[in-house]
């Protein structure tokens, strides 16, 4: 079985600097793999085991994300048999759409797959919307919201877990399958597995992508902080009740019905 697993590097939110004008600054936030795509990858490694399969990352961004050795063995610790990168300076893949059609390009030039992989989301932009538009653009079986994955011989067996039941689908391959965060708890590497990480195959695919946004990001700007109040109320008789509920009245606090 060939499984390709969608690999986002996004700058690492915790050291993401606000600027006097409110603008974000990610000037020295260090890139890092996006957290909902480590559950994907763990499920890629666990399907790849079980079926004796090959893994592969695929990795769509710009030079400064996907040329630091870095990223590339931190991606390639993680279980994957190998690393394809398509690295483009000329998009920015700000929006979900944009993004799906640079990943259904690469797929097609690729080697084949029986299954791709995304995480529900990135970290940085959470559309929850790239693995259904890759799927719809190749025209091939997409499921989002999966919590469990086993193959049965030609076919998979997906798991979603719903409100109030689980929900059990037989998915033909190929297939895009986005994997919720709820599918596993993603393991950390050993170092013997960051040792071998360097010795695996990356390739570089140059790829004509020709296309357009469509969004156009007109700035980026952190909410309104606010200081809290810290009013406290000491004590845990009546008069201290009495204080709290008219503490909340005055601010307009909803309270319950007597």
């Amino acid at each position: 079985m060939k499984i390709t697993v969608c690999c986002k590097i996004v700058p690492d939110e915790q050291e993401i600097q606000v600027m006097p004008n409110k603008e974000l600054s990610l000037d020295k936030a260090p890139w890092k793999i996006s957290l909902y795509d480590l559950n994907a990858i763990e499920a890629g490694k666990k399907l790849a085991s079980e079926t004796s399969g090959c893994l592969t990352a695929l990795s769509i961004g710009g030079t400064g994300a996907l040329e630091a050795s870095k990223i590339r063995k931190d991606i390639l610790s993680r279980g994957l048999d190998d690393l394809t990168l398509v690295i483009d300076d000329e998009h920015s893949f700000s929006d979900s759409l944009e993004t799906a059609k640079a990943i259904a390009v690469a797929l097609k030039n690729s080697d084949g797959f029986d299954v791709v992989l995304c995480g529900t989301g990135s970290s940085d932009l959470y559309a929850q919307e790239v693995g259904i538009q890759v799927g719809a653009l190749l025209d091939i079986p997409t499921i989002n919201n999966v919590t469990g994955i086993t193959a049965k011989g030609e076919t998979l067996e997906v798991e979603r877990t719903l409100e109030n039941e689980i929900e059990v689908l037989e998915v033909p391959m190929p297939a895009v399958l986005s994997v919720s965060s709820d599918i596993n708890t993603p393991s950390v590497p050993s170092m013997r597995d960051i040792m071998k990480a360097g010795k695996k195959p990356i390739y570089v695919q140059e790829l004509p992508l020709d296309m357009t946004s469509s969004t156009e990001q007109l700035s980026q700007l952190a909410p309104d902080q606010k200081e809290r109040r810290m009013q406290i109320v000491e004590g845990d008789n009546a008069e201290a009740v009495e204080e709290l509920l008219q503490f909340l009245k005055s601010r307009g606090g909803i309270l319950p019905s007597a």
